[in-house]
């Protein structure tokens, strides 16, 4: 995610004001970045609202998490010279702690009680790794559906989603706010919320019952010249979560035997 991708997706939600705001902030990216809401605002000559509803209107929770936005973009400006591979393994391993110091009963007895659990995923890569989730609680012993991604989010609250299921929602952003309205009428109707998201800040890791995170590495690609997310965390996260999962099963039935 990057400003111009939230610029393009959201500027029929612009007015003139706001459009002028985004081209101070795009004129002035190192300044934003380094600034308070209330400098910008003086260097800008616009109100400390009117750039924090702009924030908003972009899909950001506000002007902290623009400054996040704008400082992963310059980190990511140059990556020739770094190591993907020991950033790729520092990076799974730093959320394989993460992982083993998270109590996950609760989830474990959720999903073990549940009559069906359900998959939502909001991207192409979130999609591929929902369908190896699927396969995964099939070796559980879970039957789980994963709605393909081009469902759109209404017409999968209009399933016979209840308070006995449970849903599991696999998103970068957490930020969608389709999904984020979905998730809360679910959690209305006593269904359990299971959400995996990035450890950026984001308000779908906030509504949801329960949270797991996971991260990304960014690299420039030769194809378009462009940057793209690697997804690395999140394919060795659903494994290391499907592996306790069977062991909280396997704990849960021999203590049934006894």
């Amino acid at each position: 995610m990057n400003l111009e991708t939230l610029e393009n997706e959201h500027f029929s939600e612009l007015n003139e004001t706001d459009k002028e705001i985004i081209q101070f902030i795009n004129r002035n990216r190192a300044m934003v970045r380094e600034s308070s809401l209330a400098a910008v605002a003086t260097k800008s000559l616009f109100s400390k609202s009117s750039i924090f509803r702009v924030c908003q209107k972009l899909g950001l929770t506000g002007f902290s998490q623009l400054k996040y936005l704008l400082q992963e973009e310059a980190n990511q400006v140059q990556d020739v010279n770094i190591d993907f591979v020991s950033q790729t393994v520092k990076s799974v391993l730093w959320m394989s702690n993460q992982f083993k110091s998270t109590k996950l009963d609760d989830i474990y007895k959720i999903l073990n009680d549940a009559n069906n659990v359900f998959i939502y995923s909001t991207g192409w890569e979130q999609q591929i790794v929902a369908q190896q989730l699927q396969r995964n609680l099939y070796l559980a012993g879970k039957m789980a559906f994963s709605f393909p991604s081009a469902v759109d989010e209404m017409s999968l609250q209009r399933t016979h989603i209840d308070a006995n299921d449970a849903l599991i929602v696999i998103s970068y952003s957490g930020m969608n706010e389709t999904v984020l309205k979905m998730v809360q009428n679910f959690n209305l109707q006593g269904v359990k919320t299971i959400a995996f998201t990035s450890f950026r800040q984001n308000r779908l890791s906030q509504i949801a019952s329960y949270n797991l995170y996971y991260d990304t590495v960014a690299k420039n690609v030769q194809y378009q010249n462009r940057k793209e997310q690697f997804f690395s965390d999140l394919h060795v996260l659903i494994d290391l979560f499907t592996m306790g999962l069977i062991n909280y099963i396997s704990k849960t039935d021999s203590e049934l035997e006894d």
